[in-house]
C-alpha cells in the first residue's frame, strides 16, 4: 500500500491517485527501436511514509524525449506496510522493518532480467533517486542481496547514514501496537489494508510534532548491514560509481508545512535528525553551539546547521569513503526557489531533473539540459562529461571537487565546503 503525504501526515483520500495493495508495479519509458540503451531506475522519495512513482514531479517521458536511455520507475511499500519493525514482537515478521527496500531489490532484479526486451542493456543499469529514494539508492550499494544488479548510482539528497537501529524502530512498533489495541501482530494483520492505513494516519496525529525519523529502514545486520555507513567506508560498495550531491538548504523545504519548523526541530532534535540522535558524546545543543563559532544564533542559522549536518556533510563523507573504491562525482544544486524563505531547499532539483513545469514555475531550460545530459552521460559511461558541462573532475579526500549546478553557469569548485565538513565530521566518525 502506498500513500501520499504532506510533510508530516498522509492524505487518506487523494482523488487523483489510485491506492491499493496491488502497488508493486513498474513504469518503463523509452523511445525508438534501439537496443542496449543505458538503463536508469528511479526510486521516489517521501520519508519512507509517502510517495508514488506517478507523482507529478517525475516525468520519464520528458527525460527519454531529451536523452536516449530507458527509464524505469518502481514502486515500493511504505510506512506501516514497508518499514514498521515488528521483529521483536513476532519473529515471523523479521524483515518488516525494511520490506520496502526488499521490494526495491526485487524490482531492480526484475529489470536486470527483463529490460533487454524494452531496449535496455541489463549490464548497464544506474539506480537514482531523491530524498528517501536517495537514501534507498545509497543503502542498495551496501546490501549483499543487491550486489551485481547495477554498476552506478545517482543519490540526490540523502546519505547512507539515514537508517534506524532495531532497538529504536522496535519502540515505534510497540507504540503502534499499543495504539491499535491489537494483542498480536497476527491480530493486527487481520485488518484490511485500508483499515491499517487509516490506523497509521490516526497514529501520526497522536505525535507531538513531526517525527521524520520513525520509518527509516531498520539495519538489523541480516539484510541491511548493522551499520551501513561503516559498511560503505569499509568498501561494501566497491566498484559502484557515484554521482551525488545535495541542495544547499535542504531542511528549509519543511518550512512550507510549519514556519516554526526549526524551533520544533531544536526543541527535540532526535525526533527529526537520526544523526543527532545517534551521537551520544555531546548533546545536540552542544554540537550546535560548537559549530556556531561566532555566527549569529537564530532559527535560520540553526536551519543552516542541521542542513549541513544531516545532508551535505553526510553526503560528502559518503563520497569521500566511496572514492577509495570507485569514481565519485559530487555536485551542489544552487538554483534559488521562487519562494524566498525556502532558499535552496530539499527537492528543488526535481523539476530540473525531469523538466516538469507547473502554473507557478517553469525550470530554467539551460539548467535542465545540463542536468539531464550529465545524468544520462553518467548512466551511459560512468562519466558525467557532456556538451553542456564538458569537464567534471572526480571527488576525493585529496581533491574535493564540487560542480555547482546553477542556471547562471555550472562551475567546478575545489574545497567548497571544507569548513563545515571538517567541523562536523566528528559527529559521524564517532
Amino acid at each position: 500500500m502506498q500513500a501520499d503525504m504532506k510533510l508530516d501526515k498522509p492524505l487518506l483520500d487523494d482523488d487523483d491517485v489510485r491506492q491499493g495493495e496491488d502497488c508493486l508495479t513498474l513504469n518503463i519509458f523509452t523511445r525508438g527501436e534501439g537496443k542496449n540503451k543505458p538503463v536508469m531506475v528511479w526510486i521516489y522519495g517521501g520519508a519512507f511514509v509517502g510517495g508514488y512513482s506517478s507523482e507529478g514531479l517525475y516525468s520519464g517521458n520528458n527525460f527519454v524525449t531529451a536523452q536516449d536511455v530507458v527509464i524505469v520507475f518502481l514502486n515500493y511499500r511504505l510506512n506501516v506496510f514497508g518499514f514498521m519493525n515488528f521483529a521483536s514482537i513476532d519473529s515471523a515478521y523479521e524483515d518488516s522493518g525494511y520490506i520496502g527496500i526488499e521490494d526495491q531489490v526485487a524490482a531492480v532484479k526484475w529489470v536486470k532480467e527483463n529490460i533487454a526486451a524494452f531496449g535496455g542493456d541489463p549490464d548497464n543499469i544506474t539506480v537514482f533517486g531523491e530524498s528517501a529514494g536517495s537514501i534507498s539508492t545509497m543503502l542498495l550499494t551496501v546490501i549483499p542481496a543487491a550486489k551485481g544488479l547495477f554498476k552506478k548510482v545517482i543519490p540526490q539528497s540523502g546519505s547512507v547514514s539515514f537508517y534506524n537501529e532495531p532497538e529504536y524502530s522496535a519502540q515505534t512498533a510497540e507504540k503502534f501496537m499499543a495504539f491499535s489495541g491489537a494483542k498480536t501482530v497476527g491480530d493486527l494483520m487481520k485488518k484490511s489494508a485500508v483499515e491499517l492505513q487509516q490506523l497509521y494516519a490516526k497514529y501520526l496525529l497522536t505525535s507531538d510534532g513531526p517525527n521524520l525519523a520513525e520509518f527509516a529502514p531498520t539495519a538489523d545486520g541480516k539484510f541491511l548491514p548493522r551499520d551501513p555507513f561503516k559498511a560503505l567506508r569499509d568498501g561494501a560498495a566497491s566498484g559502484i560509481k557515484f554521482l551525488t550531491g545535495t541542495t544547499a538548504d535542504e531542511w528549509r523545504a519543511f518550512l512550507l508545512g510549519d514556519e516554526n519548523f526549526f524551533k520544533i526541530f531544536r526543541s527535540d532534535p532526535g525526533k527529526i535528525s537520526i544523526v543527532l540522535r545517534r551521537y551520544k558524546a555531546q548533546t545536540p545543543e552542544e554540537v550546535y553551539k560548537k559549530w556556531l563559532n561566532g555566527r549569529l544564533d537564530s532559527d535560520m542559522t540553526y536551519g543552516d546547521f542541521v542542513s549541513q549536518l544531516d545532508w551535505r556533510v553526510g553526503q560528502e563523507l559518503s563520497s569521500e569513503y566511496q572514492s577509495k573504491f570507485a569514481d565519485v562525482y559530487f555536485y551542489l544544486f544552487s538554483e534559488l526557489s521562487p519562494i524566498e524563505m525556502l532558499g535552496l531547499c530539499h527537492a528543488l532539483d526535481l523539476p530540473y531533473t525531469f523538466n516538469v513545469s507547473s502554473e507557478e514555475f517553469t525550470p530554467n531550460q539551460n539548467l535542465v539540459k545540463a542536468i539531464q545530459a550529465s545524468w544520462a552521460a553518467f548512466a551511459a559511461t560512468g562519466n558525467p562529461d557532456n556538451e553542456f558541462i564538458p569537464h567534471w573532475e572526480k571527488y576525493s579526500a585529496n581533491n574535493r571537487q564540487t560542480m555547482e549546478l546553477n542556471s547562471k553557469g555550472c562551475i567546478l569548485h575545489k574545497d567548497l565546503n571544507n569548513q563545515n565538513l571538517n567541523s562536523l565530521r566528528y559527529v559521524y566518525e564517532r
